[in-house]
C-alpha cells in the first residue's frame, strides 16, 4: 500500500527531532498508518490512533476485526450480533460496512492484499497506547468503555469532541458563501415556517437520476430547502427551477455548514450521516433525516435514530443512488 512509502520519512523526522532534543511527548496517527506504532516504540514515544469516526462504529468494526465472525445471514435485513458488545438495538447486516464483511468474510483472506493491509494496520491500532475520539462522554455514554475493551490493558478513549466548537479562526469573506447567508437572513424576515438544509457530503457518488428524485421529492414536499450539491454533470430540472426559485436555494460551491445549521431558519438537515455532520447537528440543535450512503453511516444513522432519538431514517438499505437502485421522489419526501 502506497501509505508505506511514508515510514521512512516519518522515521527520518523523528531522528531529526531526536537529535535536537525536541522529541514530541506522543504522535496521534491516524488509523490507516499503522506502521507509525513501530517506529514511535523504536523512540519510546507513546502513539495514539485517530479514526474520525464515533465510538460505537469503531467499536463494532473492530469487534468484527478481532473477533473475525463468519455472518449467516440470508439477507440485509437479518439481524446480527457484534461479539463482545451489548448491542442497544437491533443491527441488521445492512448497518455494517460493506469493507468490515468482504475483509472477514473473503474466501481468500490470506492472499487478499487488502485484508491483510486491514488486519495489519488494526494489529497496529489495539496495541497502541490510547484512541483519540470526536466525540463525547455523554452522546455515546456506552460505546466509548466498548471500544476501550477492545486495545491493550491500561489503553483508553480520549474524548475530545466535538471538534468543530473548538473552531476559533477568523471567519474569512467568501462572496458566494456570504450570498448563501443572506439568503438565509432574508428569507427569515420575509416569511414564517423553517427551511431543510440538505447535504450528502463529498464522497458518495450520487447518480444524476438520484438527484433528480430528491429534487422533485422536496418540491412535492411544499417545504422551503437549501441543497448543497457536489456535482459537475447534473442541473436542476427547469420545470422545478421555475417553481421553487422564490423560496429554496440550490447550491454548488464551498458553504460553511456548521453556520448554515446554526441558523434559526434551518429546522431539519438531511445528511449522508458523516460523523462530522452529525456533530454539528447535534451541536446546532437541529434534528437529522437519516439518509447513510457508504463506509460506518448506516452505524451513524442507527446511534441518530435508535440511540438519541435524534432523527428519523429516511430508508434501510445500505447503498443507494447506483445502478438501477434509485430511490423514489415519493419515499424520499
Amino acid at each position: 500500500m502506497a501509505t508505506k512509502h511514508l515510514q521512512k520519512p516519518f522515521e527520518q523526522l523523528l531522528q531529526r527531532l531526536k537529535e535536537s532534543q525536541n522529541l514530541p511527548l506522543c504522535v496521534i496517527s491516524d488509523f490507516f498508518l499503522g506502521f507509525t506504532l513501530k517506529v514511535c516504540e523504536g523512540f519510546g514515544i507513546p502513539r495514539l490512533v485517530f479514526h474520525g469516526m464515533g465510538a460505537f462504529p469503531i467499536a463494532i468494526i473492530k469487534a468484527y476485526m478481532v473477533h473475525k465472525p463468519q455472518l449467516t445471514a440470508n439477507s440485509f435485513s437479518d439481524p446480527v450480533e457484534v461479539p463482545g458488545i451489548k448491542l442497544p438495538f437491533v443491527l441488521t447486516v445492512s448497518d455494517l460496512p460493506d469493507y468490515g464483511l468482504n475483509i472477514y468474510n473473503s474466501s481468500d483472506f490470506v492472499n487478499d492484499p487488502i485484508s491483510r493491509f486491514f488486519e495489519e494496520i488494526n494489529e497496529a491500532d489495539v496495541n497502541s497506547w490510547g484512541v483519540v475520539v470526536n466525540t463525547f462522554v455523554d452522546l455515546e455514554m456506552g460505546h466509548v468503555s466498548s471500544l476501550e475493551s477492545f486495545y491493550r490493558e491500561g489503553a483508553r478513549a480520549w474524548c475530545v469532541g466535538p471538534l468543530n466548537l473548538y473552531n476559533d479562526v477568523n471567519y474569512v469573506q467568501n462572496e458566494p458563501f456570504d450570498s448563501v447567508m443572506k439568503w438565509l437572513d432574508d428569507q427569515a424576515q420575509s416569511r414564517f415556517g423553517s427551511v431543510i438544509y440538505v447535504s450528502f457530503g463529498t464522497q458518495a457518488d450520487v447518480s444524476n437520476a438520484q438527484l433528480d428524485e430528491v429534487a422533485y421529492g422536496m418540491e412535492e414536499s411544499g417545504e422551503s430547502f437549501i441543497w448543497v450539491v457536489r456535482s459537475n454533470t447534473w442541473t436542476l430540472p427547469n420545470d422545478i427551477n421555475e417553481r421553487t426559485n422564490d423560496k429554496s436555494l440550490i447550491v454548488s460551491s464551498w458553504v460553511d455548514q456548521q453556520r448554515i445549521l446554526s441558523h434559526s431558519l434551518v429546522g431539519g438537515f438531511l445528511s449522508h450521516c458523516g460523523w462530522n455532520s452529525i456533530l454539528e447537528s447535534i451541536s446546532a440543535g437541529v434534528p437529522i433525516l437519516a439518509w447513510p450512503m457508504i463506509a460506518e453511516q448506516m452505524l451513524n444513522a442507527e446511534v441518530v435514530v435508535e440511540g438519541l432519538g435524534a432523527g428519523i431514517r429516511i430508508r434501510e438499505a445500505s447503498d443507494m443512488g447506483s445502478g438501477n437502485n434509485v430511490v423514489s421522489r415519493e419515499e424520499i419526501f
